[in-house]
């Protein structure tokens, strides 16, 4: 069964991370964004609506359904890489659990993100099964119960704003989603023409155009002279 009183009084009792976690692959990927993306940095506690969790990783931002259940909620051992993973998902019919974090990004830049996800419950019949990824609220990611039950990754995009909210969670009963390795980084543009470089077609018509009239100009001041 999902929901356990024993569970519950576990996690409770759970010390912060111990100091021998070890980096997670998004750790070394280069120009992320994404603080504490392999949640190995540590926990700290979150109490909202009188309900408190001591298992809320650093540089992440709870939900009130977060704190409402951690024995769902919580940092664990079920990682992608590195020594640790998130995991998250209320019952059905709860209050959705989230965590977030304000990204600082460079205003119409774009950006690549990706995730690796794992459904706990993969191959249960609950249709009522969800989990998002949004930036500033619009989903960027969206799963239901036919997500594997192994991780698996998961890629978005979007533009930046200069300063855009990254959010996750879900709902599932009997188990709970697993996240890592969060990855954001801007992504390679158009790039830009070398210098000296040959002038587009429109150019070269714009300057036919333009110097046409001197070369007849230039034939008819020579028979005038002749």
């Amino acid at each position: 069964m999902k929901k356990s009183v024993l569970s519950l009084s576990l996690v409770l009792l759970c010390p912060a991370l111990p100091s021998f976690a070890t980096s997670s692959i998004c750790d070394a990927a280069p120009g992320n964004i994404v603080t504490n993306c392999g949640f190995e940095a540590g926990t700290y506690t979150s109490t909202i609506g009188g309900n408190t969790n001591t298992s809320v990783p650093v540089g992440w931002t709870p939900s009130a359904g977060y704190d409402l259940e951690p024995g769902f909620n919580n940092v664990g051992g079920h990682a992608n890489s590195g020594t640790y993973g998130q995991q998250i998902g209320n019952d059905d019919g709860q209050p959705v659990p989230t965590l977030s974090q304000t990204l600082t990004d460079v205003t119409g830049a774009s950006y690549a993100g990706t995730l690796f996800v794992s459904y706990g419950a993969s191959g249960t019949s609950d249709t009522n099964v969800f989990f998002d990824v949004t930036i500033d609220g619009a989903d960027v990611v969206s799963l239901g119960n036919t997500a594997p039950g192994t991780f698996t990754e998961y890629t978005f995009s979007f533009t930046g704003t200069g300063s855009d909210v990254l959010s996750f969670g879900g709902n599932t009963s009997p188990s709970e989603w697993y996240v890592d390795d969060i990855d954001v980084s801007e992504s390679a543009g158009p790039p830009a023409p070398p210098v000296g470089a040959t002038p587009e077609p429109s150019s070269l018509i714009l300057l036919a155009t333009a110097s046409g009239p001197l070369f007849y100009m230039r034939q008819r001041l020579a028979r005038r002279s002749s």
